[in-house]
């Protein structure tokens, strides 16, 4: 594991915890109530675009391509433009220009966005904000000063980003955005136990394809300790025991997965394959 993974997986925990900001882990030249560079910066489509807009809040992200994290927060801000359409905020995805231009546009693409990526000519704006972790987003509000910023956090992390968009464009107070960035203890555990279910998920069906159909069932219990009531787990139980041999049990959770998702079409195929 990396440095920069490592301090992400902490990062993660102490955002959990409600340890939040934290200024040095996000822009080491940066804090909140700075104003925020005023820079064009290159287009990957051609031309060139600002980092913020004046007059209206505006988002960025520093990510990088091919990069798990990176991806899954893009993904995020790919839902949020289509909620923020038609309000005054502005998004920009930033990535260094060291980067292959191909894999930028596959990342942009496979997320779904539709904001301008920015090209950060010889790093230069990541040198001046002092950006640490990737991926990082920054809010900026209409007066062009940094409002908040959001390091990768595995919990809470789409909620987050949105309250603090509503709160810079006025729509919510400091209690109310106070009551996301530090949710219940119970609600954080449920999220949690969601998010490590679903690593275990995506580990089971590598495995699946793979055949190595042990493992995948281990991955598939594994999943089901954290939350029974995922119909993908059961599914992916049932296609590994089918996978060894041990139809019954096959049918059982495949069966529950259909009690679960009575709709989930690759359950139902798994179903008739294993007769009975």
């Amino acid at each position: 594991m990396g440095c920069d993974r490592i301090a992400a997986s902490a990062l993660g925990l102490l955002l959990a915890a409600g340890s939040w900001p934290l200024p040095s882990l996000a822009f080491a030249h940066a804090e909140v109530g700075d104003p925020v560079p005023r820079a064009e910066l290159p287009a990957l489509g051609g031309g060139s675009a600002p980092l913020v807009v004046p007059g209206k809040v505006s988002l960025f992200v520093f990510f990088r391509p091919s990069q798990d994290r990176s991806l899954e927060t893009l993904r995020h801000l790919a839902a949020l433009e289509k909620e923020f359409a038609g309000k005054p905020v502005y998004f920009a995805a930033v990535a260094s220009d060291a980067a292959p231009a191909a894999e930028v546009r596959a990342t942009a693409r496979e997320a779904g966005i539709r904001m301008t990526v920015l090209l950060d000519r010889g790093d230069a704006l990541y040198g001046e904000l002092g950006v640490r972790l990737h991926p990082v987003v920054g809010i900026a509000d209409a007066q062009g000063r940094l409002a908040a910023y959001q390091p990768y956090a595995s919990v809470n992390h789409a909620e987050v980003m949105r309250a603090r968009i509503r709160r810079a464009l006025g729509e919510i107070d400091d209690a109310e955005l106070a009551r996301v960035l530090d949710p219940p203890s119970a609600a954080v555990s449920i999220d949690a136990e969601r998010a490590a279910a679903g690593r275990e998920l995506k580990l089971g069906r590598m495995l699946l394809e793979r055949k190595s159909y042990d493992k995948a069932l281990e991955s598939a219990r594994r999943a089901l300790a954290r939350d029974r009531s995922l119909a993908a787990a059961h599914l992916l139980a049932g296609q590994a025991l089918a996978g060894l041999g041990r139809c019954d049990e096959a049918r059982r959770e495949l069966d529950e997965a259909l009690r679960l998702d009575p709709g989930n079409a690759a359950a139902a195929e798994a179903r008739r394959a294993c007769g009975g």
